[in-house]
């Protein structure tokens, strides 16, 4: 439920955005955003607690998963913002940020856990994670195939860098059969997408790109029998996107 409430006042700051006067001007886009999300095989380390030794549960897989989102942007180009005349030059480089969902499921599986005491058992984990991840992006471009219609260049490959805001959350049932575990985290996240744009009419454009986020959240995880612990992992993020966008 969080995070169904950030996607639905990251769609009304979008739409506050469009209709604020004097921002429907050249260079500003808006677009949706949708994509298939791997997460990389990652450690689930917790800490020594009462009763019981520091653990590490190894190269814990999850499910592949749709993510969705939206994007504004603008195009540094020499008609200026708001009267502006920028310089020719940062025609090639745009500012953009963007707001996208993805869950990071890990089915049930049973891991050969690491224990800091010196041994290892087989245990069960499940975990449902799910990541909603604001992202500030700076965008270097070029253009090929100028036209009368287009005359940067309808076809642009990009690469796109910046910080991210990962909101996560996480419900865990392993070790020990503690069950019901709930947590959430907020973290500084890397973003780089590389990919290519066409603009396929003078004010609509494809993208089709591929992404990459990093993070490292750390979870406060309320167990049953009124145990706490905390949980950290890596997170490694990789995105094949696609976009639409509407260009003003």
């Amino acid at each position: 439920m969080k995070n169904k409430s950030f996607l639905v006042g990251g769609a009304i700051c979008l739409l506050a955005l469009m209709l604020m006067p004097g921002l429907g001007q050249a260079g500003m886009w808006v677009g949706l955003q949708g994509g298939a999300n791997w997460t990389a095989d990652t450690d689930v380390r917790t800490p020594a607690g009462t009763g019981w030794s520091a653990e590490t549960f190894p190269n814990v897989k999850r499910d592949v998963a749709a993510l969705g989102g939206i994007i504004i942007g603008y195009d540094f180009v020499k008609e200026g913002f708001l009267g502006y005349n920028y310089p020719e030059w940062m025609k090639y480089f745009s500012f953009c940020t963007d707001f996208t969902y993805n869950r990071a499921t890990s089915r049930s599986q049973t891991v050969y856990s690491v224990y800091d005491a010196g041994f290892t058992t087989p245990e069960e984990i499940h975990m449902e994670m799910s990541l909603a991840c604001w992202s500030f992006l700076f965008k270097a471009r070029y253009g090929f195939f100028p036209d009368s219609e287009v005359p940067f260049g309808r076809l642009q490959p990009y690469l796109m860098v910046g910080p991210g805001i990962l909101f996560s959350s996480v419900r865990a049932d392993f070790f020990y059969g503690a069950t019901g575990s709930h947590a959430s985290s907020v973290d500084i996240a890397l973003v780089t997408e590389a990919g290519i744009r066409w603009m396929a009419l003078k004010n609509v454009s494809l993208d089709a790109g591929f992404r990459y986020r990093y993070a490292k959240p750390s979870y406060d995880l309320h167990l049953s029998g009124g145990r706490t612990t905390d949980m950290t992992t890596e997170l490694h993020l990789f995105t094949a996107m696609f976009r639409v966008s509407y260009h003003f």
